[in-house]
């Protein structure tokens, strides 16, 4: 048994080239990108088209799009920009009140 070339080192090193650049240049896309990767490699294979490269393009991206399943499954989801904006504390407003009856209500 040997080593293809392309049918075993070119494909997982195609997969952890689309996951790391993806997850650099578009963060957002990661997370459909594994799924994409996974289904299209292990469904590829099954409709016999791309043959082993297929085949090994589904295997090396089942961890990734695992992994993604994962973290969805208990709410880690993906951490981009405008999450980690909403995470900011929200400072202490203390506004003066009008109505006497609810100056105590203001100060909290």
């Amino acid at each position: 048994m040997t080593i293809r070339l392309v049918n075993d080192l070119v494909a997982p090193l195609a997969v952890v080239t689309v996951d790391l650049t993806s997850e650099t240049v578009a963060p957002d896309w990661n997370e459909p990108l594994a799924y994409v990767v996974a289904g299209g490699g292990y469904l590829s294979a099954l409709m016999g088209w791309g043959g082993d490269f297929a085949k090994n393009v589904g295997i090396a991206s089942f961890p990734w799009a695992a992994k993604k399943i994962y973290e969805r499954a208990r709410g880690l989801g993906t951490v981009t920009q405008k999450s980690v904006q909403l995470k900011r504390p929200v400072s202490k407003v203390i506004t003066r009140s009008y109505q006497p009856e609810f100056e105590q209500a203001a100060a909290y």
